[in-house]
This record gives structure tokens, C-alpha cells and sequence, in this order.
């Protein structure tokens, strides 16, 4: 405490505190809600937000903001990561989807097809195969992208006339075509 004395001169009078005084209340998981809300760990938000608005109501806490906000946020963040994922998830086998990894495919084998023309220039043909986990181009493994393409058909007889065809429906009605001189087409008919 501090007082004036009568020569002018401020006094201060010091006083203990014990330690175990009660003191302010303390909003430490009220400002844990907010930061992991604003951090995006939804779930994590609302519990601390329901125990610092439970501390709040309780007399615990001072602020109810803090508790509160986080609380909004982890349910905001929670709804934001629950749309993207079933967005993800949607678009996952979408047909845009499957055309992608099946064009991915056709590149990468359409590249090794190349690859063997140019290994060879007098060949006549190469020798394409579907299996399980991956393409063979004249025996050699060439990496799968895409799960969907059931069924894949060379035609050509020379380097610079040769197409493939990637079907991703048992119907062929969804395909994909790798042309020798023209890359990513249509379709191999001519």
C-alpha cells in the first residue's frame, strides 16, 4: 500500500500474501478452446469450450468469450473438415476421376511404348498386357495408376503407327486412346 507522509515523501508498506490466496480466476482452457479452434482441431475445441463455459457458469473463469468462440470454431472446423472430406471422398471414383488415372496410365505406357520402339526401330509390333498391379510392355512391368482400366487393346504396326486403347467399363463405352504421333485422342479408329 503505498500512503503520503506528512514531509511529502511517499511510503510504501509492504504486505505478505500467502501462498495459497485465491486469486484471479484463471481462463487458461477458455484460450486453449480458442487456439485449437483457430488451429483446426474441431473435436479438441468444443470439449475444451464446454469445460470453459461449464468453469464460466461455475464461477471459475472470468471471461465466457474465450470458451465460447472456441467453442464456435471447433464446431465450424469440425463441418469444414467433414465437407471436404465427403467432397474427397465423392469425387474419388467420380468419372472425371477415372479418366485422369486412365489417361495417366496411356501416357506411361504410350512413354515405355516409345521406349521399346526406340530400343528396336525394326519391330513391328509390341506386346501389351493388363494385370493385376501393373502394365507389361514386351514383358517388362510398367506402373498402374489407375484400378478402373479393365482392359487394354495396341494396334499399330510400325513406331509411328500404333494406338492404345484403355477401357474403364466392362461395356468399353468409357475409354481412354494413346496415339503415336498424336498423344491423348479420342479414340484409335481412324
Amino acid at each position: 500500500m503505498r500512503g503520503e507522509s506528512e514531509d511529502g515523501m511517499v511510503d510504501t508498506i509492504e504486505r505478505e500474501v500467502a501462498d495459497d490466496a485465491p486469486g484471479a480466476p484463471r481462463d487458461g482452457i477458455g484460450i486453449a478452446a480458442f487456439v485449437t479452434g483457430c488451429l483446426g482441431l474441431g473435436p479438441v475445441a468444443i470439449v475444451l469450450g464446454a469445460i470453459g463455459l461449464r468453469r464460466w457458469g461455475a464461477g471459475a473463469a472470468s471471461r465466457r468469450s474465450w470458451p465460447l468462440a472456441g467453442l464456435v470454431l471447433g464446431v465450424v472446423g469440425s463441418l469444414l473438415w467433414l465437407a471436404g472430406w465427403l467432397i474427397h471422398a465423392g469425387t474419388e471414383s467420380s468419372d472425371g476421376t477415372v479418366v485422369a488415372h486412365a489417361q495417366v496410365d496411356a501416357i506411361t505406357v504410350g512413354n515405355a511404348v516409345v521406349a521399346r520402339f526406340a530400343e528396336d526401330p525394326a519391330a513391328t509390333a509390341v506386346a501389351v498386357e493388363l494385370t493385376d498391379d501393373a502394365y507389361l510392355v514386351d514383358g517388362v512391368a510398367v506402373a498402374r495408376t489407375s484400378p478402373d482400366v479393365v482392359a487394354v487393346t495396341y494396334s499399330g504396326s510400325t513406331a509411328a503407327d500404333w494406338c492404345l486403347t484403355f477401357d474403364t467399363d466392362a461395356a468399353g463405352e468409357r475409354a481412354v486412346a494413346y496415339a503415336a504421333t498424336e498423344g491423348l485422342v479420342d479414340s484409335c479408329a481412324p
